[in-house]
């Protein structure tokens, strides 16, 4: 129940936070479009809860392309995409080098278990 309570936060924390300056597409004057690229290990996840999102918010559509870590980095650094994803926090170089405010919120937790 409180893992499910976090996801769903996890999940509204990023689609509200988003909602404030997503791209409105033309045509669409009722959807919001929320852009998103980064780590390939989130993406089940993110593709479960954006869907779930979407089901419940139609007017809101959350598109992340999951293209690796340094993809995302780059991509939020270069302000295109609204939200990057991670396996680990970025540096004090790439923080010092983005074009604004970066906050890290851990959305997912995985681990290496030896064989």
């Amino acid at each position: 129940m409180r893992f499910s309570r976090l996801i769903a936060a996890a999940a509204l924390a990023i689609a509200a936070a988003a909602l404030a300056t997503a791209i409105v597409r033309p045509g669409a004057a009722q959807t919001v479009q929320i852009n998103g690229a980064g780590a390939t290990f989130p993406y089940p996840i993110y593709s479960k809860w954006f869907t779930e999102y979407n089901k419940i918010h139609p007017e809101v559509e959350i598109n992340y392309q999951s293209i690796g870590s340094g993809g995302g980095i780059r991509q939020l650094t270069n302000r295109t995409v609204f939200f990057g994803a991670t396996d680990g926090p970025m540096t004090k170089d790439q923080l010092l080098a983005a074009p604004g405010s970066i906050l890290h919120l851990p959305t997912v937790l995985g681990g290496v278990v030896p064989i």
